[in-house]
């Protein structure tokens, strides 16, 4: 990484004039330069190198911005010591998604209520017994505009904290993911206590009888992002008039919920919207055109851009013709004359089942994009290919023909596969990826999927060496021939150029499954992994074994689903290798545990 680079090359006893000339900046320039970088790494880099650069850092009175995520348990503890304690009124933003970090600041919470300048706090992966204590301490912070929460493990009681939450006193921005086992309790309506939030993100499932309550604790809503579930049948309540005058842009992902309850909604809560993004997993009504152009008419003047995104099934005895009938009255004046385009697509899912997809398209405005099975790729005639600039993350269902495809997606630095695929030819994967986005600028490859073949994997990560994060769910079965694979060419490579930190191989994993991907990924810090009962010891002893440099940039190791018996293993493990500077923690699961070790 370019970081550690410029600190090799400062510390080197050998400096050349590029970095002279740097030391020459004014300190002006230098903290501009210091505020396009993460301050975690800057502190690493130049905190040490000299008194100059020291006194930058440590004697300045310029904001802090800080972002936890990666960082040994050395380096934090001295970051801590020397920067989160002793520089507290300085911090201006503070991003944690590290549990053991959260631990250590939960062991001495009362730190937060000293962040006198704080606008800006995410935890992410938070434990839920810790939400009570964190929004008493942040009730005190003048300044806290901007507040994220992730919880780790299931909340007991999501209004209580929704509560909380509401009465931080200048709270703008909140996103919330709140798991809560099983409740029908919702909000009481609102009477005097109300929110300063502007922008709310839910992204845990909301309940059709939540929101009446929910929203009218902030009047002053502008943006709203919720997932909207009937999956229980309440009824709508229709008592409480509840006025946002303020909500313009509304984002909407619904799941069992017919058009009757979501044009309630509509109606009694969303009136006034100049922005609608709808994903449904929806029955029939949602294609009939005459009852969204009359919806839009009666109910939403203001609406200027309508985006809609709609997965229905298709039965085997339906007439598709007639579902395409359906969608094609979309193509219409009305929806000309507002510059709003359609397309759909037959598709079909992993047992073959069909499925119609319905969306907005010129311009497709959404972050995510699928490609799926579908009956009809849509290739570009004469190879032209029309941009998507929108997206950044990719996922695809579908493999063999999309060299053609007519769609390119310059932005996007996430790729998801999916759906099982047979090898086509050499190479295939990576020369028809390449085609459709930029491989060389990915930075997170997500695999959900049996190839025939692993060596493509490599292939693809050979043509993407930008990737700093690897998560591969199902791989190849040729277990047996992984060695052979280790000593190709394209592998030694992928080995010495790829920058993965982070790994998850969430399957049963055996020891030579982790010598495997450890040695393809030699500068790894992070790893989650699955292991079966007798699996747990050889691949702790070889993740542990000082003799393995390839494991020498490795501080966290997360196991998932373990039982009981395996957690007495680790724990006589870590005893009998002394392994005492190990920190352990254990997030409870329905069934099995996950542990996280830190060091």
């Amino acid at each position: 990484m370019e970081p550690i680079k410029l600190k090799r090359d400062i510390v080197g006893s050998k400096r050349d004039s590029l970095i002279t000339r740097f030391e020459y900046l004014s300190n002006e320039i230098i903290y501009e330069i210091f505020d396009f970088l993460d301050f975690v790494q800057t502190y690493d880099i130049f905190s040490s190198l000299n008194k100059r650069f020291q006194n930058l850092l440590i004697n300045s009175n310029q904001p802090i911005n800080i972002k936890l995520s990666l960082i040994s348990k050395s380096i934090f503890q001295r970051f801590y010591t020397e920067i989160i304690t002793s520089k507290q009124h300085r911090i201006k933003s503070f991003d944690v998604s590290n549990p053991f970090i959260i631990d250590h600041i939960f062991s001495s919470i009362s730190i937060l209520s000293n962040f006198i300048q704080l606008e800006n706090l995410s935890f992410h992966d938070i434990k839920s017994d810790y939400l009570n204590q964190l929004l008493i301490h942040l009730h005190s912070l003048p300044s806290l505009s901007s507040l994220i929460i992730h919880c780790i493990d299931n909340v007991q009681n999501k209004n209580i904290i929704y509560r909380r939450i509401f009465r931080l006193p200048v709270l703008k921005y909140c996103k919330l993911s709140l798991n809560e086992s099983f409740s029908l309790i919702s909000l009481l309506i609102a009477t005097n206590e109300f929110s300063s939030i502007e922008n709310l993100i839910i992204t845990n499932v909301l309940r059709f009888g939540e929101l009446n309550g929910l929203l009218s604790y902030v009047p002053k809503l502008r943006r709203l992002s919720v997932n909207l579930s009937n999956i229980y049948s309440e009824e709508y309540n229709k008592e409480y008039s509840i006025h946002l005058n303020h909500l313009t842009h509304v984002e909407l992902n619904l799941s069992d919920m017919n058009f009757d309850e979501f044009e309630l909604i509509i109606k009694n809560l969303f009136n006034r919207i100049e922005v609608l993004y709808i994903s449904s997993f929806a029955n029939e009504t949602y294609l009939d055109e005459n009852r969204w152009k009359q919806l839009i008419l009666s109910h939403m003047h203001h609406l200027r851009i309508f985006d809609i995104m709609i997965k229905h099934d298709l039965d085997l005895n339906e007439d598709i013709l007639e579902k395409i009938s359906l969608v094609n009255q979309f193509q219409s004046r009305f929806w000309f004359e507002r510059g709003w385009f359609f397309e759909y697509e037959i598709c079909y899912d992993f047992d073959d089942l069909c499925y119609l997809m319905f969306y907005t398209i010129n311009p497709y405005r959404r972050k995510s994009y699928i490609l799926y099975i579908s009956q009809d790729m849509k290739n570009s005639s004469f190879g032209r290919k029309h941009k998507i600039n929108s997206v950044q993350h990719l996922k695809s269902e579908e493999h063999e023909n999309i060299i053609n495809y007519k769609y390119y997606f310059p932005n996007v630095t996430k790729l998801t596969l999916s759906h099982f695929f047979k090898k086509q030819n050499t190479n295939f994967l990576s020369t028809n990826f390449n085609n459709i986005i930029p491989l060389k600028q990915l930075t997170k490859l997500i695999i959900e999927t049996d190839f025939d073949s692993f060596v493509e994997i490599i292939d693809l990560l050979y043509l993407s060496p930008n990737i700093h994060s690897f998560k591969i769910d199902l791989v190849s079965h040729e277990y047996t021939d992984l060695i052979s694979i280790e000593n190709n060419q394209i592998f030694q490579l992928v080995s010495k150029i790829n920058n993965i930190k982070t790994m998850s191989i969430l399957i049963n994993c055996t020891l030579e499954i982790t010598k495997f991907f450890i040695n393809l990924c030699p500068r790894l810090q992070y790893l989650t992994v699955q292991i079966p009962n007798d699996n747990i010891k050889p691949i702790l002893s070889f993740l542990f074994s000082k003799d393995n440099y390839n494991i020498q940039n490795l501080f966290s190791l997360c196991i998932k689903s373990m039982s009981n018996q395996q957690f007495d293993i680790l724990n006589d493990f870590i005893v009998s290798k002394n392994l005492f500077n190990i920190y352990s923690t254990r997030i409870k699961r329905d069934i099995n545990d996950d542990v996280y070790l830190w060091w």
